[in-house]
């Protein structure tokens, strides 16, 4: 009977202390400047950018984990291009006020980019390395903009990297 006791009031209390343990996740919408004369040229000199990510820089303290999914399409005349980051990295955020939170993020992973251009003569797909470094403002731990450098391994000889500007929302929680 102790035994059984003992097994429930442990997982009593792991559940609690799992239950306690929520992520924020937040979407945010952005504007990306790719830095390339010659994609700027063919492809526009501001594209859409979404992207979805835990918000670890809510919480004060020490560096914590983080990773992002982004996604950028453009599509100009006959000419595409899709990228798709997803990457890992560490953020920290400065101070406790909660009202208005500074931090910085870093982080590098793969890229999944596509492109489909008759002025480069170009139709394939292919993986490559993105590293991006961010600073930002978290605003009563829901909303937050940041300023972003992405660095993009060429595809086929041109450079997607490029700087941008996002602001996003937190829209859920995820329970561990």
């Amino acid at each position: 009977m102790k035994k059984i006791s003992a097994l429930v009031l442990a997982c009593g209390t792991a559940s609690g202390a799992v239950a306690q343990l929520n992520v924020p996740v937040g979407v945010d919408v952005g504007i990306y400047f790719p830095q390339s004369e010659l994609v700027r040229d063919v492809w526009g000199e501001n594209w859409f950018r979404i992207g979805i990510s835990p918000l670890s820089f809510q919480t004060p303290g020490n560096w914590r984990f983080t990773f992002d999914l982004g996604i950028m399409r453009r599509s100009e005349n006959d000419d595409s291009v899709t990228l798709i980051p997803l990457t890992f990295g560490f953020t920290k955020s400065f101070g406790r006020d909660m009202k208005m939170l500074p931090y910085v993020v870093g982080r590098v992973g793969p890229y999944w980019g596509d492109v489909d251009s008759l002025t480069f003569g170009i139709n394939k797909s292919q993986v490559g390395w993105n590293a991006n470094a961010a600073v930002g403002i978290s605003f009563d731990r829901r909303f937050y903009i940041e300023g972003r450098y992405d660095h993009y391994s060429k595809f086929e000889g041109l450079d997607f990297s490029g700087f941008s500007i996002a602001a996003g929302i937190r829209v859920f929680e995820i329970r561990l």
